[in-house]
């Protein structure tokens, strides 16, 4: 009877902590070409549930965020100042490590779908991403007005984008987000994650790869450059030397 009671319990218990709800996640592509007559591109990611509580799914309680970040890079942020009459270069300041692209995607406003202390734990949105100091300072002493600075100059090339919404149920376990990939997107590997919350509380997380390469005449040209900055250089002067040359006979007046 004893060892009946102590097996019934072991099975309660065992119930009781049964993995939570997973995701899986998949890339429509997982390489994009950039040619000469790239602008822009959709990437779609699918992804499922697994073991999600029927109860939670049937009043709809998770929600999805799908985030896909660019390779991190330095970005200086400089401040404009008119010293007689001419517009220079003033103080600035110097973020690490930051994003060079970052698109999110959610099933509905992030403020919804957690509290701000989880997003800023998970570095979701804009607002929450973490920067880091150079050696020597402290994240804490960034002038707000350079962290507004370097967010306004991301969104207004494009490399920021949120799309509230842009995560769809297909059926109650499987999803779908289209994040976009602007014409002057990083090359570089990117990186796809997807977040499960369910009715508030971070459950998990799943990420995958994207790989963003030139390709042709342009994945050439782009080598030379970072591999042999000289040579890139010199063979630039020819050619402009040449063109100039060519221009003038082409033109020339008899």
């Amino acid at each position: 009877m004893r060892i009946a009671f102590t097996l019934f319990w072991m099975a309660v218990l065992l119930a009781s902590v049964r993995a939570e709800a997973n995701i899986q996640i998949g890339l429509s592509n997982e390489s994009v070409a950039i040619t000469s007559n790239f602008d822009g591109a959709d990437i779609a990611i699918f992804g499922s549930i697994e073991d999600g509580d029927p109860a939670v799914l049937d009043r709809k309680g998770y929600d999805i965020v799908v985030v896909l970040e660019g390779p991190p890079s330095d970005v200086v942020v400089r401040r404009k100042e008119r010293k007689l009459g001419i517009w220079v270069n003033g103080e600035q300041q110097r973020f690490l490590e930051v994003p060079s692209s970052y698109s999110i995607a959610t099933t509905r406003d992030l403020e919804k779908i957690a509290d701000v202390k989880q997003l800023r734990s998970l570095k979701l949105g804009f607002e929450n991403l973490k920067l880091v100091a150079p050696e020597g300072e402290s994240a804490q002493d960034f002038d707000a007005v350079f962290v507004e600075s370097l967010a306004r100059l991301k969104v207004s090339q494009n490399l920021f984008l949120e799309r509230v919404g842009g995560v769809d149920f297909l059926s109650p376990t499987l999803f779908r987000a289209r994040l976009a990939l602007p014409a002057n997107v990083p090359i570089g590997h990117h990186r796809a994650r997807a977040f499960l919350f369910r009715e508030g509380q971070f459950v998990t997380t799943r990420s995958t790869l994207l790989n963003v390469q030139k390709t042709g005449f342009e994945q050439v040209t782009y080598n030379l450059a970072h591999r042999n900055g000289l040579l890139y250089g010199i063979i630039a002067v020819l050619v402009a030397i040449a063109t100039g040359w060519l221009a003038s006979v082409v033109f020339r007046k008899d």
